[in-house]
């Protein structure tokens, strides 16, 4: 098994790749029956194990906190590398959109500003902060179990969140019957699944033929996702949510089989390459997420790239990383600004 942090820093790395990927890949919700669509319909399937796994990451890195700081410490730390950062970079958005004249001056009011803060409706790539807000919150309760009854309590909550939060509300949707949401399990909503997962796979021992099961479970989610949108889609004529959701099934374990595979990751050569590569993104993932929005923006209004072009979205993610990279990293040497963009 490989060293938590080689692992943890390549799919952080990867994650952040895939974020790009899928933001550069909008036009998978612009339906059509063209070509274009069935290629970003698979792209967005590859690439939608990014959100869940940096949750994971989450999951993995703070629900032991306590071992190494105070909780005063550890929500220090959450406000000085997050939501100081958030908060600049909202600002940061509305400025933007008032120079590129996509909201007008007379828009922008008090409701407005906390709608940005609280809905990130100006820079809509920001609606990931709020969850991670929430986990940021949770973090303290779940840490305050037992070490020694974590491993049964927190197996427990992945289970039954996952049949009551996950599976159910599928199986569901596909007979045709409401879903009564008030049996799903409470402290399992939304994104803590993941942070649950995180923690449990990198803290605890999975035997081979766990790690098969997970496998195989990921590629049926995998599978389910990518085709299933692309037959729901084209029955309706538009983008089928049906097989769509970070915390659907299908999310759940294509996303949960990345995190296993890349901890018992088969071969050492190659994961030493590829910590190598992502040793030079460690610093500026976080960087890059605040601000490869606006690159991609910039890109699209001053060359003149479809956002349909097969070009722009396979090579695209690639130059959009490197860019953002170079920038903050520059930004990391500045004094005060350095603190919009915190290794």
């Amino acid at each position: 098994m490989l060293k938590r942090k080689a692992y943890l820093q390549v799919l952080s790395v990867l994650s952040c790749f895939a974020v790009i990927f899928l933001h550069v890949n909008h036009c998978f919700w612009d339906f059509g029956y063209e070509d274009y669509w069935i290629l970003a319909n698979f792209i967005e399937s590859v690439m939608y194990f990014a959100v869940p796994v940096f949750f994971m990451i989450t999951g993995a890195t703070l629900l032991n906190y306590r071992k190494r700081y105070s909780t005063k410490k550890y929500f220090q730390k959450r406000i000085h590398k997050v939501v100081i950062p958030y908060v600049i970079w909202s600002i940061i958005g509305i400025l933007f959109m008032l120079a590129y004249r996509r909201i007008a001056l007379e828009d922008i009011s008090l409701k407005m500003i906390v709608d940005t803060f609280m809905n990130g409706n100006v820079v809509t790539v920001y609606w990931y902060f709020i969850p991670l807000f929430a986990v940021y919150l949770s973090i303290p309760v779940l840490s305050s179990i037992e070490e020694n009854q974590q491993q049964n309590i927190f197996g427990y909550m992945i289970i039954i969140s996952f049949m009551t939060v996950s599976l159910l509300p599928l199986v569901f949707k596909l007979i045709d019957i409401p879903y009564n949401g008030s049996l799903q399990f409470p402290v399992g909503m939304n994104h803590i699944i993941f942070v649950l997962i995180g923690y449990y796979v990198d803290h605890y021992e999975l035997s081979k033929k766990q790690r098969m099961m997970i496998y195989v479970l990921g590629i049926l989610g995998f599978l389910a996702h990518w085709l299933g949108t692309w037959y729901a889609s084209y029955q309706i004529g538009e983008v089928s949510r049906l097989w769509k959701g970070y915390t659907n099934a299908p999310s759940v374990l294509y996303s949960s089989a990345i995190f296993v595979f890349f901890k018992y990751f088969p071969n050492k050569s190659i994961m030493d390459i590829l910590e190598k590569i992502s040793s030079y993104f460690k610093n500026v993932t976080f960087g890059t997420y605040l601000i490869h929005w606006y690159i991609i923006q910039m890109i699209l209004t001053i060359l003149p790239i479809s956002q349909r072009q097969v070009v722009y979205r396979i090579i695209g993610p690639f130059v959009i990383m490197i860019i953002c990279s170079m920038i903050i990293k520059t930004m990391q040497k500045i004094p005060v600004v350095k603190n919009s963009v915190p290794k």
